[in-house]
């Protein structure tokens, strides 16, 4: 959301009920489809309200939940491996990873992707917990906004948080309203359900030296990754649930007679015994529409591949992906989904270097580390996808040499943190060496050289 700069050159106060109040009502606009997104990766798509035609027509409603596998495999793809962090030479950020490492920073990343796959945007708040450690938790998108300046460079002018207090009836006894700028939380309360009636009840200092509100753009459109394919998924479970409906009409067809008198009675026990006596030129068949299974078929793999041709994301349990492939052949199976995968990675890296900076700026500030530049740490991911260790090894073997140790074991799969696993190499190697030593000094000691 943006606004003028000059709106808020005061800074946040007593007097910005109105204008927080009108932001949260535009905000508040896009609920209704945040709502429908949400509802379609769940699996309530629009098939399920379906009414019968007429009384005793076959009405099935199927549900193939397109929009939850493209979210979860771009989600996996993406972020199914950790992300790694990397320092140039001379600067430290253990103290940084351990952070990360103790709120298992990795399993938030993949909410936060997955938000972004299915509402177009995941946002997160950095705070500082009863212990003064900075934590992170995910928002849900119907529920908060970060405020941008007209300005070229868009600079977050301030975070908000709102939400309605219910009780155990359900009914509204109140709104909070939380707005977070670069120094300082401000809290917005009314015991009215109503925006305009909030009054400012409480401002204590926050120390991440940035809006600790930060939001994760999906892509440049601010889609979701099936937002543009619900009328093909729709159309998906319609062919899907009309094809049942054609098979169990089938099976319940009507029986045609003809130069046959039935009462009910004798009907109803036609049914049972399955026994019909007719005279010459008596007649019975049922009445049924033919059908046209490979026109259906056809038609069907049609919508499949054009919902995975326009989502970009392949079908992996298609026969394409069969076999024993190459990473080479994998990867040129999966150009589109990479190019796609590429463009999201850009604006979640984006992001993270937010979140790199509002920790930096905290554990620095509480002399927990040094104050590091955050160009001058690298944010590595590694796909989520079977690999041929041998490829990766040869590639290793034939790099080393050419690039830093702790780049080359970026590549490996089973290391989590390739500097870490770097020092032990070389603690390895130098307790080798030392080793080496001894035994020359050894042997040398008791004469075996003369």
């Amino acid at each position: 959301m943006i606004i003028d700069e000059s709106t808020v050159k005061d800074g946040i106060n007593e007097t910005s009920m109105p204008l927080l109040s009108k932001l949260i009502e535009r905000h508040m606009q896009q609920k209704g489809r945040y709502r429908r997104l949400g509802d379609y990766y769940r699996g309530k798509h629009v098939i399920l309200d379906r009414q019968r035609s007429s009384q005793g027509v076959a009405n099935n409603r199927v549900v193939c939940n397109h929009a939850k596998y493209i979210v979860d495999m771009s989600s996996a793809y993406l972020v199914g491996n950790k992300v790694t962090y990397t320092a140039d030479d001379g600067y430290d950020i253990t103290p940084l990873i351990n952070e990360y490492d103790t709120q298992d920073i990795a399993n938030l990343d993949n909410d936060i992707v997955k938000s972004m796959g299915i509402f177009s945007r995941g946002y997160e708040l950095v705070y500082a917990d009863e212990n003064s450690k900075p934590r992170s938790v995910m928002i849900d998108a119907e529920n908060c906004f970060v405020v941008y300046s007209a300005t070229a460079q868009k600079t977050p002018l301030f975070g908000v948080y709102y939400y309605k207090k219910y009780d155990v009836d359900g009914n509204c006894i109140g709104i909070v309203c939380y707005v977070y700028d670069s120094y300082t939380i401000y809290t917005f309360e009314s015991v009215q359900d109503n925006w305009q009636s909030m009054t400012l009840t409480n401002k204590i200092p926050h120390y991440f030296g940035g809006v600790p509100l930060i939001e994760y753009e999906n892509n440049r459109e601010g889609q979701g990754d099936f937002e543009q394919l619900i009328p093909l998924i729709d159309a998906y479970n319609v062919l899907q649930s009309d094809r049942i409906n054609d098979k169990e009409q089938f099976v319940d067809a009507f029986l045609f007679l003809s130069g046959i008198d039935l009462d009910s009675e004798q009907a109803k026990k036609l049914r049972e015994e399955r026994i019909l006596m007719g005279y010459e030129g008596a007649d019975a068949r049922y009445l049924d529409k033919i059908m046209r299974e490979n026109d259906i078929e056809i038609l069907k793999n049609s919508i499949k591949e054009d919902i995975h041709r326009f989502s970009q994301v392949p079908d992996l349990s298609d026969e394409a992906f069969a076999g024993n492939l190459s990473g080479v052949a994998i990867k040129y199976k999966l150009m589109g989904f990479e190019q796609s995968t590429k463009n999201k990675e850009r604006y979640f890296a984006k992001s993270l270097k937010k979140r790199l900076e509002l920790y930096i700026n905290f554990l620095s500030l509480t002399k927990s580390m040094e104050k590091i530049p955050v160009h001058k740490i690298d944010i590595a991911f590694t796909r989520n996808l079977p690999v041929n260790e041998l490829e990766v090894s040869q590639m290793i073997q034939n790099l080393t040499g050419v690039v830093t140790n702790e780049t080359l074991l970026t590549q490996l799969s089973f290391v989590n943190d390739p500097k870490e696993e770097n020092e032990k190499l070389s603690k390895e190697r130098e307790e080798k060496s030392v080793s080496r030593i001894r035994e020359v000094e050894e042997m040398a000691a008791g004469g075996m050289w003369q």
